[in-house]
């Protein structure tokens, strides 16, 4: 019996220690690993973005920075749509939208209106473009700043393929010189410019624009550096929707995905990024103190007039 007892004890004891065992395993971590600290960058056309708070909230929280197209969206659009994202417990912050979109009912398919959802608080670029550009609710310049670095961005919606726009492609090219000369010209530091553009690849002067400042779009980058075939963005047929970014952002990007299960007729363009914190440097121009002026100031006039020698040391 003391035998048989002992003997139970010790299978017993072996059981524990495998249950114990298995407890200390982490079963697909390797397959599974959780969620990483990328940053993610994109572009969406969501064919308006009317009463669709809820969904964006939903769907696009793995994102940091989205650049829309097409949103359609009034001044009290921007708002509903705000309110909509605070009630669905959103990640990002209030929604900048691009010059507001007229509310008449003579607007309808005219499509326009472009905005930026971020994670963190977005502003508009100061500018200088003509009133048919920065009136047209079809183009956007923006910053914001993401891990103590500004990123700056534009987005452009061009003007689609219909008889109510006879002079698409010379009104788009004036879209994008415009947020070109802003974000790749006028700033420095990461940036992109991105939107649906409504043309072929290079269809126009901007493509080569951009690519003469350094920039190049995700698709693009994922050719060349993983061999991924770049897809139609627009309706499973075309390719009308980009995403530009600059030398410091191509440095840190480590995945390009197109999906196409977020919005029914363009396809979701996005990158993932190391997070901007880690890999870019920053040089600050520290404040200086106040010089200590003397109260009065006994030297005359014509001091520096009245010296010998040169400049150095006088």
């Amino acid at each position: 019996v003391c035998h048989s007892q002992r003997l139970c004890r010790l299978r017993f004891g072996g059981a524990v220690r495998v249950f114990v065992l298995f407890l200390l395993l982490r079963i697909g971590e390797a397959t599974n690993p959780g969620p990483d600290d990328n940053f993610v960058l994109g572009a969406a056309n969501p064919s308006g973005l009317r009463s669709k708070a809820p969904y964006v909230a939903s769907h696009m929280a793995h994102g940091d920075v989205w650049a829309f197209s097409e949103t359609h969206l009034s001044s009290r659009d921007v708002g509903s749509l705000n309110a909509g994202l605070k009630f669905a417990g959103s990640p990002f912050q209030s929604f900048l939208g691009g010059f507001p979109v007229p509310s008449s009912k003579t607007n309808a398919g005219t499509w326009k209106g472009v905005g930026v959802l971020s994670r963190t608080p977005v502003r508009r670029l100061p500018h200088d473009w003509p009133d048919e550009v920065s009136q047209s609710a079809r183009a956007l310049a923006f910053t914001t700043l993401v891990d103590d670095a500004w990123l700056t961005g534009g987005v452009v919606y061009g003007e689609p393929e219909s008889h109510l726009y006879p002079n698409r492609l010379r009104h788009t090219e004036a879209l994008l010189q415009s947020v070109i000369s802003s974000v790749c010209y006028l700033a420095t530091g990461p940036r992109f410019v991105a939107g649906d553009w409504n043309v072929l690849p290079h269809e126009l002067p901007s493509f080569r624009m951009l690519e003469q400042a350094g920039f190049r779009d995700l698709q693009d980058l994922a050719f060349h550096r993983w061999a991924i075939q770049p897809q139609a963005t627009c309706k499973h047929r075309t390719r009308k929707d980009f995403c530009y970014i600059s030398a410091e952002l191509q440095a840190l990007l480590v995945d390009v995905q197109v999906l196409w299960d977020v919005w029914p007729d363009h396809a979701l363009l996005q990158g993932s990024f190391r997070r901007l914190k880690q890999c870019i440097p920053r040089d600050v121009w520290r404040s200086p103190s106040a010089f200590p002026w003397p109260k009065e100031w006994t030297v005359p006039g014509d001091l520096w007039y009245s010296l010998d020698g040169s400049p150095t040391d006088r």
